[in-house]
């Protein structure tokens, strides 16, 4: 893609590029198309995966369409002020309409827009009026398409298109209420995540029903910390729900001085018995440690390691050494939405493998950066994550 990307429709100007900071030109035509992401779509420099990734966007989001490839499969669209190329298989015209502008209510602009004389490209331009700027409609056009406005005590006309309603902030739903210590299970298939948030990698798929035991409960409520496989994960507290066997929790094992102990955990050392208090480096889970001394409740654990004596978290401390478990064979499946590349690793510069036919059954371990570890077959190797649905 070229630095600028400059496209000039029926009386739109839109400038945008990738790292600088550009601004957008006036618009006021109606021809541009709006499209609906369908899924979590990846925004690229160009028409292709071999192009450079520039963003992601979530599902639901609506975007202007501005060109089509010459392929048919890729969009060029403008978001946030980027020209940017996204699948065109994970996006759905928009349906939605302004032909119901409610007078008096209060709008917001989308883009720089022409005010004009009158309700259609045919007027003469009076003003610019920014984006987000705050505005309440006087008249509306026949047809919705144009709505009359007062802006900087100035009269006139703009394009429907380019407002929208200017939304409440909602009431914040409540977490689910979990806690620490007892038995839950997933309601349905839920992905563990290896960070508190969509934005971590997933770490596994947990089958409707699995069981989980909360070791902490983030502070928003939403996420809950957990060990599975010998590893601790996180889990959205909106997919959990209460086991019928609940567990009595326990309490965790106390260090007796002098002893050796292992970490069941990757452990964070810090220079005093709090959280609060500085690290001053990481221990790896099943590291075996000397615990020389404990708070006065022992939920604290005074150890050497490395030379350097600090102290950790005795709830994250055992005296068996933990041997690896047989780590099960998860995943989720997806379908191929055209002919695909498998490759050795994930990347383009990997050797590929086979190419897989479109609409075919693939087995996904994992997404990391746009790429997928798949198995198809008796095929393990990597592919686009972006043609998999």
């Amino acid at each position: 893609m070229k630095s600028i990307d400059k496209v000039i429709l029926g009386g739109v100007v839109v400038a945008s590029t990738i790292g600088i900071n550009y601004n957008i030109a006036s618009a006021d035509i109606v021809s541009q198309e709006i499209y609906t992401t369908t899924n979590r779509l990846n925004m690229r420099k160009g028409p292709s995966t071999d192009y450079t990734l520039v963003g992601t966007l979530d599902k639901g989001v609506k975007v202007k369409a501005i060109e089509k490839s010459s392929d048919g499969k890729w969009l060029k669209i403008n978001y946030n002020s980027q020209n940017v190329w996204v699948n065109f298989a994970y996006l759905q015209k928009d349906k939605s309409s302004n032909n119901d502008i409610k007078l008096d209510s209060q709008y917001e602009t989308t883009a720089n827009v022409n005010m004009r004389k009158g309700p259609s490209t045919d007027y003469t331009k009076i003003i610019i009026v920014p984006a987000q700027t705050k505005i309440t409609p006087i008249k509306s056009s026949s047809d919705g398409k144009w709505v009359q406005i007062n802006y900087k005590n100035v009269t006139g006309w703009i394009s429907a298109q380019y407002i929208k309603t200017v939304s409440t902030t909602p009431t914040p739903t409540q977490p689910n209420k979990v806690e620490v210590g007892k038995k839950y299970k997933t309601t349905e298939y839920v992905r563990a995540r290896k960070g508190p948030g969509t934005s971590y990698d997933v770490a596994t798929v947990l089958a409707k029903g699995t069981q989980v035991v909360p070791v902490e409960i983030l502070k928003s409520g939403y996420w809950a910390m957990f060990k599975y496989n010998n590893q601790y994960m996180y889990v959205c507290t909106d997919y959990l729900e209460a086991d019928n066997q609940s567990a009595t929790p326990t309490e965790p094992e106390k260090p007796i001085n002098g002893k050796d102990y292992y970490t069941t955990a990757n452990l964070n050392i810090r220079d005093g018995a709090s959280t609060t208090s500085s690290k001053i480096g990481k221990i790896p889970n099943g590291t075996k440690v000397s615990v020389v001394d404990f708070n006065s409740n022992k939920t604290w654990a005074k150890v050497v390691y490395n030379n350097k004596t600090g102290w950790v978290s005795a709830q994250y401390l055992s005296t068996k050494s933990q041997e690896p478990e047989q780590k099960e064979d998860t995943y989720w499946t997806g379908t191929t939405t055209q002919n695909l590349n498998m490759r050795k690793g994930p990347s383009t510069d990997y050797s590929i493998i086979i190419t897989i036919p479109k609409n075919s059954d693939v087995k996904i371990y994992e997404t990391k950066s746009g790429w997928a570890k798949i198995k198809y077959k008796s095929y393990e190797g990597y592919c686009s994550a972006s043609f998999i649905k």
